[in-house]
């Protein structure tokens, strides 16, 4: 359910559909879209406007990357996955066939670390993200969003390097 609330704020925010919620989302009158408006309503129901905290969260993360990383426009980060048929694929780069142009989901996880995202998966996805894009970092609320020290990434196209583990 909270996935699918982020997702639904990133929809609302930045009117990128989810391409991915327990399956496929392909088809947005099957059942796949059906069920995360379900998960995405019933997260949000008697939540005290949980979508404003969440733009609280983005105005907080975005004047934290710039007081932190005042000359970094982009990060490279790293995601760890194990299909790459699952990911929508919209053409190569350049000629190295290992960097594709792709479709990611509205939101997704990644980490600074290779080595971390290794843990997650066969393939390795490097990724040049716009500071603009990132919703959350690991230490920008200290104790609290910790995971895999993860960064929480708008999704939409993006240019990757795709590597195996």
């Amino acid at each position: 359910r909270e996935g699918a609330v982020l997702k639904g704020w990133v929809e609302s925010r930045f009117g990128l559909l989810p391409r991915y919620h327990g399956g496929p989302i392909r088809d947005f009158s099957g059942p796949a879209y059906r069920h995360y408006l379900e998960q995405r309503s019933g997260g949000l129901y008697n939540t005290n406007s949980l979508e404003a905290q969440f733009d609280l969260l983005y105005a907080w993360c975005q004047y934290e990357l710039a007081r932190q990383w005042p000359l970094d426009s982009h990060f490279i980060l790293y995601r760890g996955i194990n299909r790459m048929d699952a990911y929508e694929e919209l053409g190569t780069a350049t000629q190295d066939p290992a960097h594709r142009i792709m479709l990611l989901n509205s939101l997704n996880s990644f980490t600074r670390e290779r080595e971390r995202a290794c843990e997650f998966g066969d393939h390795i996805l490097k990724v040049r993200v716009p500071a603009s894009k990132t919703l959350f970092f690991h230490g920008l609320l200290p104790g609290k969003l910790r995971g895999e020290a993860e960064y929480g990434v708008i999704g939409g196209v993006y240019e990757v390097a795709v590597s195996r583990e």
